[in-house]
């Protein structure tokens, strides 16, 4: 910082100093929601994450599976996975805010699951199918843009 005695000079000088403001550390929406939770009641943010069976176990999928509660400021306790019977349908849907939903075929199955209430309050993102992600430079913006809306919702929720 700048001592009294230079800001006064500066300030005959006419030269107007601005200060930075102090960086505040961003607090993950999960544990902002949590102490919510605790003197209010309200319901905990949940992000459902929808996927094929096996796609979980999928290693070149593992690290954006490890990183996406830091993706969304959240902690992994808020994060719901829902996997796909053999079959490709969901024995049922878990209640939360937003749902990560990986391939079409998912989408689909979590549709016929949600009710149409559930479906206009809840942000609803779709990715590629789980094989094309760890793709090319055009495959990961896409994945960017689907995750984008979700971490607005969590940031909105807790501001």
């Amino acid at each position: 910082m700048i001592d009294a005695s230079r800001l006064r000079l500066l300030e005959a000088m006419g030269v107007d100093v601005y200060a930075l403001r102090a960086r505040e550390e961003p607090q993950p929406a999960g544990q902002t929601q949590q102490s919510r939770d605790d003197s209010d009641g309200v319901q905990a943010l949940r992000v459902a994450v929808v996927c094929a069976k096996g796609v979980r176990a999928d290693a070149r999928l593992a690290r954006l599976f490890k990183h996406l509660p830091q993706i969304f400021g959240t902690h992994a306790e808020t994060l719901v996975w829902l996997d796909a019977g053999a079959d490709g349908e969901l024995a049922a849907a878990a209640e939360a805010q937003a749902y990560l939903v990986f391939g079409a075929t998912m989408a689909r199955a979590l549709g016929a699951q949600l009710s149409t209430m559930q479906q206009s309050t809840a942000t609803i993102a779709v990715t590629a199918e789980p094989a094309q992600l760890p793709g090319g430079a055009a495959d990961k913006r896409a994945l960017w843009q689907a995750l984008k809306p979700i971490a607005r919702r969590l940031r909105g929720a807790v501001g």
